[in-house]
């Protein structure tokens, strides 16, 4: 693993840390927190229980987050792209967090699926989703919601023809 450069400036199509609304922060801020230990043992780190706290999220959220974070570390079929807390870019699948929290903000379970199924084997997303479930009602009762993202253009067009009735 290379060390962040955290003067990096974000590729074209990366979106950057300073793009992103306070409950975006929050999301990504405690993904890293959490996944910091793990990358970087013994260095000093965030405490990610902590970040739940000052946010005014309950216990609650912060046991789901962590059920969540721990069956995708345990489970994971591919490497799962956290970048270090210094990063000043995002990753794809802190992207794909984002768009898993917003979705399970929504109501919308199959695109929350869609996230966790690239992440974990089938027997294994269950009880990531109910993790993801939980920490997403508790960030939401906190009053932090993230702001709904626009469908990407090419999602929204059909092909030439084509009839829906």
């Amino acid at each position: 693993m290379e060390p962040c450069n955290p003067d990096h400036h974000p590729a074209p199509g990366e979106r950057a840390l300073l793009d992103l609304g306070p409950e975006e922060l929050f999301v990504v801020a405690a993904l890293r927190a959490w996944v910091a230990p793990l990358m970087r043992p013994g260095t000093p780190h965030p405490d990610w229980r902590e970040m739940f706290r000052l946010a005014g999220v309950a216990s609650a959220g912060a046991v789901g987050f962590d059920l969540m974070m721990s069956v995708v570390g345990e489970s994971a079929q591919r490497i799962i792209e956290v970048r270090c807390c210094r990063c000043p870019s995002l990753g794809a699948d802190e992207v794909a967090m984002l768009r898993l929290v917003e979705a399970l903000q929504n109501d919308d379970t199959l695109s929350a699926l869609d996230v966790i199924s690239d992440w974990v084997p089938p027997g294994s997303v269950a009880p990531a989703l109910r993790g993801a479930e939980r920490f997403t009602a508790m960030m939401s009762a906190a009053g932090h919601r993230l702001p709904a993202q626009a469908m990407p253009a090419q999602a929204m067009e059909r092909p030439a023809g084509m009839m829906l009735h």
